[in-house]
């Protein structure tokens, strides 16, 4: 992989991080957190900690801290599942839409910021690579996971 590559994709992570810092330090929240609070937001249809590991690759022993933290703090509810008492959905509470809206926010400016100056159908181009340059990386990510799970 090209540096040029590797730099764009360290610049692009602390570029959103900064543009989320005033979400985070709004709600108290730490980044993991507030990455907690937008996913079950901006993704209704996935709804448990088991969600956020698996979509988000996020370690489970974070994401247990942070739904825990989260709990506290009153921006997140736990509601067994009336199928499998095991399951528990995560609800957001109204006190999360203050710091979900500031983090959508903080996640339209990073998008902006990324697409500015191209033309829509650069944009468009810029959409289909990246579809497939995330299928690759999952595909690759999912290959490794295998081989360590194999491991003895």
């Amino acid at each position: 992989m090209s540096v040029p590559l590797l730099k764009y994709i360290q610049d692009a992570a602390q570029l959103y991080q900064r543009l989320l810092r005033p979400a985070r330090e709004a709600a108290g929240l730490t980044q993991g957190e507030l990455d907690i609070l937008l996913f079950l937001a901006n993704n209704p249809e996935y709804d448990t900690a088991s969600d956020v590991v698996a979509i988000r690759r996020l370690a489970k022993s974070n994401v247990s801290v942070g739904v825990r933290s989260l709990e506290r703090k009153g921006f997140l509810t736990r509601q067994a599942d009336v199928q499998d008492r095991r399951l528990e959905h995560l609800r957001l509470t109204p006190a999360a839409d203050a710091a979900v809206t500031a983090g959508r926010n903080g996640q339209a400016e990073f998008e902006a910021a990324l697409i500015a100056g191209l033309t829509p159908e650069e944009r468009e181009t810029l959409s289909d690579f990246t579809v497939r340059i995330q299928r690759n990386i999952t595909r690759a990510l999912d290959r490794g996971s295998e081989k360590e799970q194999s491991k003895p």
